[in-house]
């Protein structure tokens, strides 16, 4: 299995009890915004992409409820973070791989293109009238 795992739907209904405060609210777990009523999202503590053993059963521990435009994928938020550090590993395993950037110096620029003179249309006989 080297796909990425989804939490279950009684997962989620875990987390989301979880969240809730004393009022009934859903409460974002990362900043704490009122998000009832809102996309919330369930995220992965830690990205999947840097988790190695993709064969241990997602538990709620491994989650937790954002929402989406407070903590999850508003500007700088978890997943920006997310992403700069998968692309970090992802550096590192290749350079302790040994595997070095291919080196390109790109392609020839192409040939401007020639402008239409005149609009282009078809001449008007361009029909041939056979009767």
């Amino acid at each position: 299995m080297s796909g990425r795992r989804e939490f279950t739907r009684s997962q989620k209904v875990a987390m989301l009890k979880r969240a809730m405060d004393l009022r009934g609210c859903i409460r974002c777990e990362g900043c704490g915004l009122n998000v009832s009523g809102k996309v919330v999202e369930f995220d992965h503590v830690i990205p999947e992409a840097l988790i190695l053993d993709k064969t241990r059963e997602l538990s709620i521990d491994d989650g937790r409820v954002l929402g989406r435009d407070c903590c999850h994928r508003a500007p700088g938020a978890k997943t920006a973070r997310d992403l700069a550090a998968i692309a970090e590993a992802k550096r590192r395993e290749a350079r302790h791989l040994g595997i070095k950037p291919i080196a390109s110096r790109g392609f020839n620029r192409a040939p401007p293109q020639m402008k239409a003179s005149r609009p282009l249309a078809k001449p008007a006989n361009w029909r041939r009238d056979d009767h």
